[in-house]
C-alpha cells in the first residue's frame, strides 16, 4: 500500500478519534458527576490563585484586563427520512440498530457543539413501523451520533393525530435530546414555544414553522400544536401568516437571546426554484429580529445566502433555502445529495457575530448494483472521493464516484457559494 494511502487511512482514523472524543465530551458534560468535578477543580484553582493574590494585584495596574471570548459552532442538516423498506434493513434479532447508517459523518458532525436535523416522520412502537414511521431506536442512533435538536414542525407532524404528535415529542425528549416545533397542549405552547440552548456561553433561541401537514388540517381547538407559515396551509400555500409569525419571533425576543434561529420548512419538493413567497417570508423574519433562516423540504440543496456578519436585534444575517436530504430514499438520485450547514458564532465585548461559515456534501447510500452501494449509509462526499483517488476501489466504485464528483460541482452552484465548501 502506497504510503499516501496509508496516510489517509491514519488520518480517517484520527479524525474518528476527534469526533468520538468531542461527542463524549459533549455528553459528559450534561452528567452530573462532570459537574461535581467540574466544581471541584474550580475550587482548587480558587486555592491556587488565592495564594498568587499579590502577584496578580500587582499586574492588575500593568496589564490590561482580558474581556471573555465565547465560540460556538452550529451543524444543520436538512431531512431524515426513511421508507418502511429502509427501516427494515437495520432490523436485528433483538430490535434495530440504526448506528451503521450514520458511523462515516459521525466525524464530521461531531466537530460541532450543537447539532440540529430535521426529522421527518412520527416514532412508533417496533410492530408499527411504516414509512415515516419509525422505532425508536433511530433516535437513540441520533443521539448517538451527536444530534441535540430535531424539528417536528414538518409535513409530518400530525401523520398519526394528536397522539403521534405527542409520542413523538416524548420519545424525542426520553433518548436525551429537544423536540423543536411541536406541543402537545396550550400550557405547553405557552411555557415551551421557544427552545433556548446555551452554547458556551452563547444564548441561542431556537423556533420552527411549516408551510403545511401534507395538506391535512389541524383538528378545531388544536391550533397550538405548531407554527404556520400560511393561512391557507391546507390548500394553496399562498397567505403569509405574517401577523403569527411576528407573533412567534416576538416570544423569541422577550428572552433576550444572543442570536434567534428559525427552522423552515418550506419550498416546493423536487423543484431549486425559490418561491416570491419564501423571500417575503425570510424578509418578515429578519425584520422581526430572526438572525439565521434555515431550511429544508425540497430534497434539493438550495442557495445559501450570508448577509451580514454581525448579528444585531434586527436585520436577517444568513438564510439558507434547504440543506436538502441527510438521510434520504428518494427515486430522484440527485435528491440524495444534500450537505451539513456548519455555522461558527463568536461573542466578545464588540457584540456577537458570524466568524465561520462551511458546508460540508453529503450523500445518502443505499443499496444499488448499477452503484455497487450495498448499505443503506451516509457517506461524506469529500472522504469517500479521497478514498477513491488513494486507490481505495473497494470503498467507492467507478460509476459512485463520478455522480459524487459531479455534485460537487452542482452543489457550489446550487448554492451560489463555492467558497464555502468544506476541505478535506
Amino acid at each position: 500500500m502506497p504510503n499516501s494511502n496509508y496516510n489517509l487511512e491514519e488520518q480517517l482514523r484520527q479524525d474518528r478519534r476527534m469526533g468520538n472524543a468531542k461527542l463524549r465530551k459533549r455528553r459528559l458534560r450534561r452528567s452530573f458527576p462532570f459537574l461535581l468535578l467540574l466544581l471541584l477543580l474550580l475550587a482548587a484553582a480558587l486555592l491556587f490563585f488565592s495564594s498568587k493574590e499579590n502577584e496578580a494585584e500587582a499586574k492588575l495596574n500593568t496589564e490590561p484586563a482580558v474581556s471573555g471570548t465565547s465560540v460556538a459552532t452550529l451543524n444543520f442538516v436538512g431531512d431524515i427520512s426513511l421508507d418502511q423498506a429502509g427501516i427494515e434493513r437495520f432490523r436485528t434479532e433483538t430490535g434495530y440498530d440504526f448506528s451503521p447508517l450514520f458511523r462515516k459523518i459521525v466525524p464530521r458532525l461531531a466537530l460541532a457543539d450543537l447539532i440540529v436535523g430535521n426529522l421527518e416522520g412520527n416514532i412508533v412502537g417496533n410492530g408499527d413501523v411504516a414509512d415515516h414511521c419509525y422505532p425508536p431506536a433511530l433516535l437513540q442512533a441520533l443521539y448517538d451520533a451527536g444530534f441535540d435538536v430535531l424539528q417536528t414542525a414538518n409535513s409530518y407532524t400530525i401523520q398519526n393525530g394528536i397522539s403521534g404528535l405527542n409520542a413523538t415529542k416524548q420519545a424525542i425528549q426520553a433518548a436525551g435530546m429537544d423536540p423543536l416545533g411541536t406541543w402537545v397542549s396550550e400550557e405547553d405552547r405557552a411555557e415551551n414555544g421557544v427552545l433556548i440552548r446555551n452554547v458556551n456561553g452563547i444564548r441561542i433561541a431556537f423556533l420552527s414553522f411549516t408551510k403545511g401537514m401534507n395538506n391535512l388540517r389541524l383538528p378545531a381547538g388544536a391550533e397550538y400544536c405548531v407554527n404556520l407559515l400560511y393561512s391557507d396551509y391546507d390548500t394553496n400555500y399562498s397567505v403569509i401568516a405574517r401577523s403569527a409569525i411576528e407573533k412567534a419571533v416576538e416570544e423569541a425576543r422577550l428572552l433576550n437571546p444572543d442570536l434567534i434561529v428559525a427552522m423552515l420548512h418550506w419550498g416546493s419538493e423536487y423543484d431549486q426554484q425559490i418561491a416570491e413567497s419564501q423571500k417575503k417570508i425570510a424578509s418578515i423574519l429578519f425584520g422581526s429580529g430572526v438572525n439565521l433562516v434555515i431550511g429544508a423540504h425540497s430534497h434539493y440543496v438550495g442557495p445559501i445566502e450570508l448577509k451580514d456578519e454581525k448579528i444585531t436585534a434586527f436585520g436577517g444575517n444568513l438564510v439558507a433555502y434547504s440543506l436538502g436530504d441527510f438521510v434520504s430514499v428518494a427515486d430522484v438520485s440527485s435528491a440524495r445529495h444534500g450537505c451539513i450547514l456548519s455555522v461558527s458564532i463568536q461573542k466578545d465585548e464588540s457584540g456577537v457575530r458570524i466568524t465561520d461559515l462551511t458546508y460540508i456534501p453529503t450523500y445518502s447510500a443505499v443499496p444499488s448494483e448499477k452503484l455497487e452501494i450495498q448499505d443503506y449509509e451516509v457517506l461524506d462526499t469529500l472522504s469517500a472521493i479521497s478514498f477513491y483517488k488513494q486507490g481505495y476501489y473497494d470503498r467507492v466504485s467507478d460509476k459512485l464516484y463520478e455522480q459524487l464528483i459531479s455534485a460537487l460541482d452542482d452543489l457550489k452552484e446550487q448554492t451560489g457559494m463555492p467558497d464555502k465548501i468544506a476541505k478535506k
